[in-house]
């Protein structure tokens, strides 16, 4: 049978904060916030980038579907919207960082976050092994950053978001490092920005190429060899990692009948969308359900 629906939490949820303020940054020694925030189920998602430095422990963290052993140095990367849960051991430490998109991005047409790979986890992996020699200046600027936060002097939040940015490209660079193909990923993030944002939009009721290829200013040709330049995958096979992804989501983590779920992704011929979903993962919708 499938699980409650998933929570969805917000920065709000994890501090004593005014019910009037809409925070847009958090920090904390990741020991402690375990240790505050019990209430959060094993599985859930929020609405918030979280970025999750391990410095003593072992487990697992598991993001959408794909397992990841949690070791010392390891950083971890997630997105609004993903679902995440972990299992650790009772020594795990680190520090953990939630921020909005509102917060890095000040201006409007500010794209910053769209530059670092490890947010986009449909494609790339959301972890970074940190090297020793590393470890120290990351764990500093992250100190600096738990300063600031903590004493709230003045314009602490720009000091704050300097140190966050500073971070970001520290990792990002170790990020390079560990990837085959970094440039690729690098210089094609405004196109990866806006297709996701698309995809993410519309992926429900717009199933076809042309689609996306208009809202871009694209011929299908043109973006379908983009997109295999730039991810190793067609449009289609994006547009189609997304809905399984969903459907993978709804089967696991609600209690909608598979018709239902069907009709929620634009399939209405529930044979097609068996067969679609059991291309895609080896499992008809009701063995992925079983077995989830």
């Amino acid at each position: 049978m499938p699980n409650n629906p998933l929570p969805l939490y917000n920065i709000q949820d994890f501090g004593k904060i005014d019910a009037t303020q809409k925070p847009e940054f958090y920090l904390n020694r990741f020991e402690k916030h375990l240790q505050e925030h019990a209430f959060i189920q094993p599985a859930h998602k929020h609405d918030f980038f979280i970025i999750l430095l391990v410095t003593q422990g072992t487990g697992t963290h598991t993001i959408d579907f794909k397992s990841y052993p949690v070791i010392p140095q390891t950083v971890f990367f997630l997105s609004p919207g993903q679902v995440h849960a972990w299992q650790l051991s009772d020594e795990s430490a680190g520090y953990i960082l939630f921020f909005n998109r509102n917060f890095i991005c000040t201006q409007p047409e500010q794209k910053e976050i769209y530059r670092f790979p490890f947010f986009n986890g449909l494609l790339n992996k959301p972890l970074v092994y940190l090297p020793a020699e590393q470890l120290l200046p990351v764990t500093k600027t992250i100190e600096n950053m738990e300063q600031e936060h903590r004493q709230h002097g003045f314009r602490w939040q720009d000091a704050v978001r300097n140190y966050l940015n500073i971070l970001l490209i520290r990792l990002h660079r170790v990020y390079q490092m560990q990837q085959p193909d970094p440039e690729t990923t690098i210089n094609h993030h405004s196109l990866w920005q806006q297709l996701d944002n698309l995809i993410e939009q519309h992926f429900k009721q717009h199933q076809q190429i042309s689609f996306y290829a208009e809202q871009l200013h694209l011929t299908d040709k043109q973006l379908n060899e983009a997109c295999k330049s730039t991810f190793g995958k067609t449009t289609s096979a994006l547009l189609q990692d997304r809905i399984i992804l969903e459907a993978s989501r709804l089967l696991i983590h609600s209690s909608l009948t598979i018709t239902q779920i069907a009709a929620e992704l634009g399939y209405f011929d529930n044979s097609y969308f068996g067969r679609f979903f059991k291309k895609h993962t080896g499992k008809t919708p009701e063995q992925f359900r079983q077995t989830g």
